[in-house]
């Protein structure tokens, strides 16, 4: 078997360049995958909607320069977001250029999906030649969890791409013992981390490990380049925030998910380890004593009981059918991957460097330390997987390759490819049991073509060979059965009913568990303006206090009203209201703006009107600032009768429901 694997290894790519015809193969293969990806990502752009909290800030950021620099939620930047905002700065660009539109937002992760697959090509070919390039670049091309969230304006499409380009830079560091190229993997990490914080760091160690074990340079040299990528890593990671730190907090927005307005307290401590050990990091909000989760995170992100804090739950069908499809196929490659190495190893005496090595040592140290992370913690959101997507794909392509060369040696080993095929169309069945819908018209094709096809290569396999015509014939057909069910998850993306949403990346129809988060916090807030979920009646509330408000306190004033939550000032800036003072931040326990600031703004004529919503509104619970500033409102102003700036059919709504009050504070006379 090993024999076997070293001879199909043999003709694995060297590190020569590829002659012109061979060159032109790649070229022609990456631009029909891009293209092709292109529009699999580009199809519902129109009807990609909103996230409401993010879409708010890009909003923002598209109409004010100040807050575009420090990632402010408001076009005043009166408050930062509660994380850093990097991945909205090419959807604020975007709206600068095309106008602000759910397209417009979605345009720049579609960019980012193509460079990411055109990386993870580059890398992938490197592994295993131009057949692991094109198989590998596919899986990660068309998962469902990767064309959803490369279809919508979400955070982790900017880390996916820097983090994959980082791997590539990773790579051409093995590949010509440069070490200015793992400083550039460092710097890729860097930018990474401006769209997702601390979880693009959860690369370093693979990236590091596999650089010591694969790079031909000296061991002290080797340290030395891992040590200066770290500091550029460091360097480029906290740029943006030192620069914030260094204005003064008079001229720049409170750094929200703090209490000392500390925007390294927030990125560590309330984004970091906080989430791990509470109330680590001084100055990061403290947990909230008296919150229960509830929504996204309640429902998919805790899978239940010890099986969530496992790696098992990455077999489950709300996990596995965004990322594992492929498992099977994946898991071959490491295993006949590390096969083929260790024969070849006992045939030469001496390790290769590159090529298949470096693919299996990267995709297995990636596996165990960012699947580590992931399967010990909750997952709020299933785009969170999408960092296991590039060591999957690889391990696929790597799979692809060594089952189509061991098919045609004469051991046993070329019975692994109908054995294979057929665990992959069981696998792909098991998935399928739990969508009854997708299930009654796919389950038979499925079972026939797959176990059919792969019954027919053991047969091959068994006579020791066969006509090429036959053998192509069955592979085809078992090949087909086995990636049905794939390629119609894929496709239903382009339904924008299982295209996923501007919250959260989810491709295909979902189980029961998944479905679920549509019936938690049924309440009146919800995501307004084109989106995905309906206008909601709260939205013309506040649109009309805020009309009655502008008019009443005139162009002089600052702000025409300040309201307690975030998710009663989002659809009022979303619309390009810029006079809206959001007060609490994303929790509502922000000091932002204290009781007594507020009280200077009505005193000084910046502020006349607040806005007071119920609890539902809000994210956090326990609010003391939020709780005083209720109270000297309640206890100073004069609420305003409804008659006067609510359309008449919302009258009895606004009274008896969405107990939303608009107070008039300006000082009297």
């Amino acid at each position: 078997m090993a024999a076997a694997l070293v001879t199909a290894r043999a003709t694995a790519p060297a590190r020569t360049a590829a002659p012109p015809l061979q060159a032109r193969r790649h070229l022609i293969t990456l631009l029909l995958l891009l293209g092709s990806t292109a529009i699999l990502y580009s199809w519902n752009l129109a009807t990609s909607g909103y996230s409401d909290y993010y879409s708010t800030a890009a909003k923002s950021m598209s109409l004010s320069w100040k807050a575009f620099f420090f990632g402010a939620f408001d076009p005043q930047a009166t408050i930062t977001l509660d994380k850093l905002s990097g991945f909205l700065i090419p959807q604020a660009l975007s709206a600068r250029m095309f106008g602000f539109s759910s397209w417009s937002l979605a345009l720049p992760q579609v960019l980012e999906g193509l460079v990411t697959v055109a990386a993870a090509y580059y890398v992938f070919l490197r592994w295993s030649g131009w057949l692991g390039a094109l198989v590998g670049a596919l899986t990660l091309a068309t998962a469902p969890l990767m064309v959803s969230m490369f279809s919508h304006g979400m955070e982790d499409a900017m880390l996916t791409m820097f983090t994959t380009l980082a791997l590539a830079a990773w790579q051409r560091s093995v590949d010509t013992g440069r070490p200015g190229w793992l400083l550039a993997t460092g710097a890729m990490v860097g930018l990474g981390f401006q769209a997702k914080m601390g979880e693009a760091w959860l690369v370093l160690p693979a990236l590091f490990v596999a650089y010591l074990w694969l790079s031909g340079r000296p061991l002290r040299a080797k340290l030395r380049d891992v040590f200066w990528s770290a500091v550029v890593t460091i360097v480029v990671s906290f740029s943006w925030m030192t620069a914030m730190a260094l204005v003064p907090s008079s001229q720049r927005p409170y750094v929200d998910g703090t209490t000392d307005n500390n925007v390294f307290a927030m990125v560590l401590g309330y984004n970091g380890v906080d989430r791990f050990v509470r109330n680590l990091i001084p100055g990061s909000l403290p947990g909230d004593p008296l919150y229960h989760p509830v929504g996204n995170a309640a429902i998919v992100g805790s899978v239940p009981g010890p099986i969530g804090h496992t790696p098992i739950k990455f077999l489950l069908p709300q996990y596995a059918t965004q990322i594992g499809w492929l498992f099977p196929l994946a898991a071959a490659g490491l295993i006949l991957g590390i096969v083929a190495l260790r024969g070849e190893r006992r045939r030469t005496g001496s390790p290769q460097r590159g090529g298949l090595r470096a693919g299996i040592i990267m995709c297995s140290a990636l596996l165990v330390t960012v699947g580590a992370v992931l399967s010990g913690m909750s997952l709020p959101h299933t785009a969170y997987l999408t960092a296991l997507m590039v060591p999957v794909a690889g391990l696929a392509g790597i799979g692809a390759v060594l089952l189509v060369r061991t098919f045609r040696e004469s051991s046993a080993i070329r019975f692994a490819l109908p054995a294979v095929l057929a665990v992959q169309t069981l696998w792909c069945l098991y998935l399928l049991n739990s969508f009854p819908e997708f299930a009654a018209p796919l389950t038979a094709p499925v079972a026939v073509l797959g176990l059919g096809g792969a019954a027919l290569l053991a047969v091959v396999a068994l006579r020791g060979g066969g006509a090429r015509l036959p053998v192509a014939v069955a592979a085809a057909v078992a090949v087909a059965g086995a990636l049905l069910t794939p390629a119609a998850w894929t496709l239903s993306t382009l339904d924008p009913t299982y295209a996923g949403t501007a919250d959260d990346a989810y491709g295909g129809p979902q189980v029961a568990v998944v479905a679920a988060r549509k019936l938690v916090r049924q309440s009146a807030y919800g995501i307004g303006l084109d989106s995905n979920v309906g206008v909601q009646p709260t939205e013309t509330i506040e649109a009309s206090a805020f009309d009655y408000a502008s008019r009443e306190s005139g162009a002089g004033s600052r702000w025409a009203l300040a309201t307690d939550s975030w998710r009663s000032a989002a659809p009022l800036i979303l619309r390009g209201q810029s006079r809206v003072l959001p007060i609490g931040g994303y929790t509502s326990r922000i000091p932002s703006p204290t009781a007594q600031a507020l009280r200077e703004f009505v005193a000084v004529g910046s502020l006349g009107f607040v806005l007071l919503t119920p609890g539902a509104a809000k994210t956090g619970v326990y609010n003391p600032n939020l709780s005083a500033i209720t109270d000297w409102v309640q206890g100073r102003c004069h609420l305003v009768d409804q008659q006067r700036y609510l359309p008449g059919s919302l009258r009895l709504a606004g009274a008896r429901d969405l107990q939303e009050r608009l107070y008039d504070c300006r000082p009297a006379g």
